[in-house]
């Protein structure tokens, strides 16, 4: 049988949850925090987080292959969640875009 895969290892735990700190505020609910502002001054400070927080991925990524360090975590699934509809849906339906 395959190994078991676990995403939420004890040694990458601390890691893991300060990649999600960071992440799921800025990016997972920031394209909804964008597409549902009721104001300007709310989708832009939205806005800026978000591209901010994609930035500081793509650095963190230019160093390492995943979020966490060097395997798969829950902290790269949940992004994955957001980033795989970001230009088919947030781009287009939230608003989303450069």
């Amino acid at each position: 049988p395959p190994p078991e895969l676990d995403l939420y290892p004890e040694p990458l735990r601390a890691a893991i949850d300060a990649v999600n700190a960071w992440t799921y505020p800025a990016i997972n609910n920031g394209v909804y925090r964008c597409g549902f502002a009721t104001g300007q001054a709310a989708y832009e400070t939205a806005f800026q987080e978000l591209f901010g927080a994609l930035d500081r991925c793509e650095d963190i990524l230019s160093r390492q292959r995943y979020m966490a360090g060097a395997a798969l975590t829950e902290a790269d699934v949940r992004l994955f969640q957001t980033l795989i509809r970001f230009d088919e849906v947030y781009v287009v339906y939230f608003k989303c875009n450069k």
